[in-house]
């Protein structure tokens, strides 16, 4: 018969006794890597790793013991590269290079009387520790495995002494455990007697109640202050408090700048909010998240939007929403581009290019200016131009007026600034001397103006008297001459300075009474012309 192996023995075992715990238990004991075979070797072989490509095949139970503890998101690959790394920082690169059949022999880059030997065998990579045999009855394996776990205790040991973070432990009721070089310096500095400290254990906690609260559930963190007795200003820290078992672990962090700030912040805010307060014009600051950060009174006071609403940080699209709702944003032609139109109004805010005039169903006005700011935020104003707006238009009503009564009158009509430009003329003005411009809109300088009249006229000295007239800062009195036209009509031309140095130059056509049905005659299109056109 042959011999039975040691699982078989075992499930014999467990099916006659119902040994189903005993099932559990072989499987709750099955390592890690138990997919590699462990070669049945003795207790002192060197440790040895089978690996096919990136699989460990086969493993020596001394080596298997090497890997126990291994992190767990490591491939069998990286569990062994990972454990040797330190002392054989080149295995990686040998193993992914060993030729077919080659060997290689890697030494301890800490010059210590260990090795390893690369060799490929069929095609498979095995990694074998060379050393001096063990001592204290202790295998090699178990000899390098303790090496590696004291050299990262210590690393670790290093790590949590150097840093910049505290680090403690308190039990239930509140005592110090244990705690890291960075709070013991915060300790000291917060105990009355500093020298007394430093040869002491602390006997009170500098965050004496964080342990208090802490529960069963994930991490807490808070933010906590601490008081020095001297001249130290005072120290914020971001704590994070976590439950260890029947103890409570805390981590705390430097907050001072983010606390400073903070505060600057606060009291830039404030400051803002007192400087803002007393402004006419209407503020509302959004930032990155399009939310409302700030706003003044001013902004209710136009918008007649409720503080409640404004306080409560609405986005962009409530707040247009809302100003909608209170007439004040005008309705577009196309509701269904409503949506798009606050896309649009956003980007050009945040580009700088955004100033539109808002006339609200009420009759009042507003000027809204969108403006960048460098952390993408940004901020409308609204300035109430009403009155502005009013007066312009009163202006527009009153020059308007003021050309309808020129344009009535029979004489030609022009006057001239200071600086000799054409400030504005009638309709006689046009029709006697065939100007093709208006008068009033266009820019028109009296040299122009006088050459025209030269065309249209008999020569005479009087169009030379009328610039050097004109030119003159103080007029006297008024300047008066006569001219005939081209077409033997008599004018009196007379100019007089009016208020803000201007002048102003009438054309008056002078009609003796006999020989007024002649020259209207003479004025007339030719008869057989207009019968021709009937």
């Amino acid at each position: 018969m042959e011999s039975l192996g040691l699982l078989e023995v075992a499930l014999i075992v467990a099916s006659s006794v119902g040994g189903a715990a005993l099932i559990v238990a072989l499987g709750w004991a099955i390592p890690r890597f138990a997919k590699a075979r462990s070669s049945q070797s003795p207790a002192n072989a060197a440790p040895a790793f089978l690996f096919d490509g990136d699989i460990l095949a086969d493993v020596t139970l001394d080596a298997q013991r090497m890997l126990k503890g291994s992190p767990a998101h490591l491939t069998e690959k990286q569990a062994v590269t990972n454990l040797f790394q330190e002392r054989f920082p080149t295995l990686s690169y040998v193993m992914s290079h060993i030729g077919y059949g080659d060997v290689e022999t890697i030494h301890a880059a800490d010059g210590g009387d260990t090795s390893l030997r690369i060799e490929d065998v069929d095609g498979k990579t095995r990694v074998t520790l060379l050393g001096a045999v063990a001592q204290d009855n202790q295998s090699l394996g178990e000899t390098a495995a303790h090496d590696n776990l004291t050299r990262e205790l210590e690393f670790l040991r290093t790590l949590v002494d150097t840093s910049p973070h505290l680090m403690w432990t308190q039990d239930a009721s509140g005592k110090l455990l244990w705690a890291n070089a960075a709070y013991m310096q915060v300790s000291d500095l917060h105990s009355q007697d500093s020298d007394q400290a430093r040869q002491s254990w602390p006997q009170q906690a500098v965050f004496p109640d964080l342990h208090l609260d802490v529960g069963d559930s994930p991490a807490k963190a808070r933010r906590a202050s601490v008081s020095f007795p001297n001249e130290t200003p005072q120290k914020w820290f971001d704590v994070t408090t976590q439950k260890v078992g029947n103890d409570a672990a805390h981590f705390a962090s430097d907050a001072n700048a983010a606390v400073v700030a903070e505060q600057s912040k606060i009291k830039a805010m404030q400051t803002s909010g007192r400087l803002f307060g007393n402004l006419s014009t209407g503020l509302a600051i959004f930032d990155q998240k399009r939310r409302l950060t700030m706003f003044n009174p001013a902004l209710t006071d136009l918008t007649r939007l409720k503080p409640e609403f404004l306080t409560g940080r609405p986005t962009l699209d409530m707040f247009l929403d809302a100003l909608r709702e209170s007439r004040v944003l005008p309705e577009p032609k196309n509701y269904g581009s409503w949506r798009d139109q606050f896309t649009a109004l956003e980007t050009a805010a945040r580009e700088g290019t955004y100033c539109e005039n808002w006339d609200s169903i009420d009759g009042q006005t507003f000027r809204v200016t969108g403006k960048p700011y460098a952390d993408q935020s940004f901020v409308f104003l609204f300035d109430d131009i009403t009155a502005e707006v009013a007066l312009t238009r009163r202006f527009r009503t009153d020059i308007e007026t003021g050309q309808g009564v020129m344009d009535a009158l029979p004489d030609a009509i022009a006057v001239f600034s200071a600086n000799s430009t054409l400030l504005m003329s009638n309709k006689a003005y046009k029709d006697l001397w065939d100007s093709d411009h208006d008068g009033s809109m266009h820019s028109h300088q009296l040299r122009g103006e006088i050459v025209n009249w030269q065309k249209r006229s008999a020569a005479a000295p009087a169009w030379g008297d009328l610039r050097t007239y004109i030119g003159t800062p103080e007029k006297t009195g008024p300047w008066i001459d006569h001219l005939i036209l081209d077409d033997g009509r008599h004018v009196q031309c007379e100019a007089k300075g009016i208020n803000g140095r201007s002048t102003m130059i009438t054309f008056k056509l002078e009609i003796d009474k006999k020989m007024a049905p002649v020259i209207h005659k003479l004025t007339l299109s030719d008869p057989s012309l207009q019968q021709r056109k009937s």
